[in-house]
């Protein structure tokens, strides 16, 4: 045990917690490791075990994000009702979520859009679980979008790329897009029923 007589998970949770609480203060430029190490009162070569460096600690903040939006996302998924119903949930709850975060941690959010760009392991893993979640949806809706779930996933959060793009959210935050994302999504799947995806 270290002397502040935290465990090694609960010094790099509290470490996040102190770099995200300064990110909002100070702007993610300005967050030392040094700093943080000094708050949680370790050393700053013992906060090294845990993060390589700033960019590490970051990081973490970004993908504690992604996670809890995995996790609000997959509730949604998992719901009861119609399939097709619950892409439109799906959709509109990352929307709405990505947003509120542009509008109300906009520094945290200028990170997740700067990780997202530079195409970071963890950010692919975080894609590839959001596709997971809608490609279910469409498993389950397969007599209606045909067998190929997981291309009916990368069509339509391709189409609806404009409201969950991390640059293009922060470019529209202050006006609440979902009535024109709903008509996109419907559109979007009526289509989709009709002609369903083929693999080309």
């Amino acid at each position: 045990m270290p002397r502040t007589g935290l465990s090694a998970e609960e010094i790099k949770a509290r470490a996040t917690d102190l770099a995200l609480t300064r990110m909002r203060l100070l702007g993610a430029d300005k967050v030392r490791l040094t700093d943080v190490a000094k708050e949680l009162g370790v050393s700053h070569a013992a906060l090294y075990a845990h993060f390589a460096d700033k960019t590490a600690l970051l990081d973490a903040v970004i993908e504690r994000w992604m996670h809890e939006v995995q996790q609000k996302l997959a509730a949604v998924a998992s719901a009861a009702g119609d399939p097709a119903q619950r892409m439109v949930d799906w959709l509109v709850t990352l929307y709405q979520t990505k947003r509120q975060r542009a509008l109300t941690d906009p520094e945290p959010h200028r990170a997740f859009d700067i990780a997202s760009a530079l195409d970071k392991p963890f950010v692919i893993a975080h894609l590839s679980s959001l596709l997971d979640q809608l490609a279910g949806l469409f498993s389950e809706a397969q007599a209606r979008f045909g067998s190929d779930s997981a291309l009916n996933a990368r069509l339509i959060y391709t189409a609806t790329a404009a409201f969950h793009h991390p640059t293009l959210i922060a470019q529209t935050a202050h006006t609440d897009q979902e009535p024109m994302l709903r008509q996109i999504i419907t559109l979007t799947l009526l289509g989709m029923q009709s002609s369903p995806a083929q693999v080309g």
